[in-house]
C-alpha cells in the first residue's frame, strides 16, 4: 500500500513540475522564456 501512495505522488508531483515548466498560459517557465527570446530578437533586429 505504501508503495501505491508513493507512486500516485511521484506521479502529481511530475504532474505539477510539467504545468509549472511547459503548460499552458503566460505563467510557465516557456512561455517566459519564449517572451525573453522574442524580446532579444526584436532588440538585435532593430535599425537606428
Amino acid at each position: 500500500m505504501k508503495q501505491f501512495i508513493v507512486l500516485i505522488a511521484t506521479v502529481a508531483l511530475g504532474l505539477a513540475i510539467y504545468g509549472m515548466i511547459a503548460g499552458p498560459g503566460e505563467h510557465s517557465m516557456l512561455s517566459a522564456v519564449k517572451g525573453v527570446w522574442t524580446d532579444e530578437i526584436d532588440l538585435r533586429t532593430r535599425e537606428p
